[in-house]
């Protein structure tokens, strides 16, 4: 498998997720500015929308959003641990909470991440984040340590990044002691670490 990704993107969470799977894969880093990856090829070449991440397998199928590259680990990697068992309600759980970052998380950082002028959109931003924030700080409040309970999964690495977006984006994420707390702990996890430190997001 080859992932291509753009240092701290949403792409990090398929890159972590990889990790956790033990499975091997290539890592190539891609400049949106130009749509070149760091080997000089043209990006829109190897995938025309220009969508991180990209997954592409050994059968080079290409797999362009990152739902749907947590799905397919999460599909075909769960015994390695990072997904509950397909067709459990576990799993079901799981896919909920995919589609509740993807839907209702990721999307409000639009405006942050284009660094939108407008006090007032970006405030608005804030105030939809905080909320959805504030829904998985009353979830962690329960003492579990991961989204599942005590297991990691694929959502975890998801939920991570958006942490992480939120820090750089200003938001004072421990506002939510909790969702402080899952972050603290996801940045101890070794994948988290290698992803980091491999996407030059940590220093060595």
């Amino acid at each position: 498998m080859i992932l291509y990704y753009m240092p701290g993107a949403c792409s990090l969470s398929t890159h972590i997720s990889l990790l956790e799977t033990g499975e091997q894969f290539s890592l190539v880093k891609v400049d949106h500015k130009n749509n070149k990856t760091e080997n000089g090829e043209n990006f829109l070449a190897i995938n025309p929308d220009g969508s991180i991440p990209t997954l592409k397998l050994a059968s080079d199928h290409m797999i362009t959003d990152c739902a749907g590259a947590l799905h397919y680990l999460a599909d075909h990697f769960w015994e390695s641990g990072v997904s509950p068992e397909p067709e459990t309600p576990a799993r079901a759980r799981m896919d909920d909470f995919l589609r509740d970052i993807e839907q209702q998380l990721h999307v409000q950082f639009e405006p942050l991440h284009q660094k939108v002028k407008d006090d007032a959109i970006r405030n608005a931003a804030i105030a939809r984040l905080s909320a959805e924030f504030e829904k998985y700080e009353n979830l962690f409040s329960d003492g579990r340590k991961y989204l599942l309970g005590r297991e990691f999964s694929v959502a975890d690495a998801y939920l991570f990044v958006a942490i992480n977006w939120a820090g750089i984006s200003g938001i004072n994420i421990f506002r939510w002691p909790h969702i402080g707390d899952f972050g603290e702990r996801m940045r101890a996890r070794p994948s988290v670490l290698a992803a980091l430190r491999a996407e030059g997001l940590l220093a060595d």
